[in-house]
C-alpha cells in the first residue's frame, strides 16, 4: 500500500459534503458519509462529469451531469442516468480508494 495524505482534516468535511483533492497525480474526491470519510476516482465514468460537484445523501453520490448514482463506500453503480438498474445500463463503477486517519489528517491508498 502506498498511503498518501490529502492534507485534508477529517474534522474540516461536513458530514454529506463532497471534496475535490489531488494526491500525487490522483484527482480524487472525498465523500463524508454518515459512516465515514471515503475517497473516489473525481470524474464520473459516464461522461467524465465532476463528481465533487455533485451530491451525496447518506452513501448516494450523484453525478451532476446526468444523474448517474454510485455507492460512495464501493463506487457500484446504483442508478444509471437512463433510470436502468445494473446490472444492465452503460455506466461502470467509480474507483474506490482506502482511507485512513492519521493525526486527523485523510490519508488514501492512491498511486
Amino acid at each position: 500500500m502506498t498511503w498518501r495524505s490529502t492534507g485534508v482534516a477529517a474534522a474540516t468535511i461536513a458530514p454529506g459534503a463532497l471534496r475535490a483533492v489531488l494526491v500525487g497525480a490522483t484527482p480524487i474526491v472525498l465523500a463524508a458519509t454518515e459512516r465515514g470519510i471515503t475517497a473516489l476516482d473525481a470524474s464520473c465514468p459516464h461522461l467524465g462529469g465532476e463528481l465533487a460537484d455533485g451530491t451525496l445523501a447518506d452513501v448516494r453520490l450523484t453525478c451532476p451531469l446526468h444523474g448517474a448514482v454510485f455507492d460512495a463506500r464501493t463506487g457500484e453503480v446504483i442508478a444509471d442516468p437512463f433510470g436502468l438498474e445494473p446490472p444492465e445500463g452503460g455506466v461502470g463503477p467509480v474507483r474506490v480508494y482506502p482511507t485512513r486517519l492519521v493525526a486527523g489528517i485523510v490519508e488514501v491508498d492512491a498511486p
